[in-house]
């Protein structure tokens, strides 16, 4: 898993403005349940944050895992937000009725 924090573009440049702060996350490619510890850990220190995910190196993920992300994305504690999220993915979640839950599209996403 990537993870980087960047800052969101100025829509001016008033020094005063509030500048919003996304830490961008890259999930693996596999997230079964033997990653899910320490999946789990990784989320958990964002909590408070503004938290991109980018799901497009996604290639399998398992049921458990989508609910740990729906559990972390239902937080109050914490905005989420996807980006580029895969077919399978996309796919895994629709499968299991999650798709409006995660956020994510019932539809494929072009890439």
């Amino acid at each position: 898993m990537t993870i980087e924090q960047s800052t969101g573009s100025e829509l001016n440049s008033d020094p005063t403005e509030f500048k919003v702060e996304w830490v961008k996350i890259s999930l693996p490619a596999v997230i079964t349940l033997s990653q899910l510890n320490e999946l789990k850990t990784e989320l958990q220190q964002y909590l408070g944050n503004r938290v991109q995910l980018y799901g497009d190196q996604v290639k399998r993920v398992d049921t458990a895992s989508l609910q740990l992300l729906l559990a972390f994305i239902n937080d109050p504690e914490i905005t989420v937000g996807w980006m580029r999220p895969s077919e399978e993915l996309c796919t895994s979640a629709r499968l299991l009725g999650l798709s409006n839950q995660l956020g994510l599209p019932l539809i494929s996403p072009s890439v």
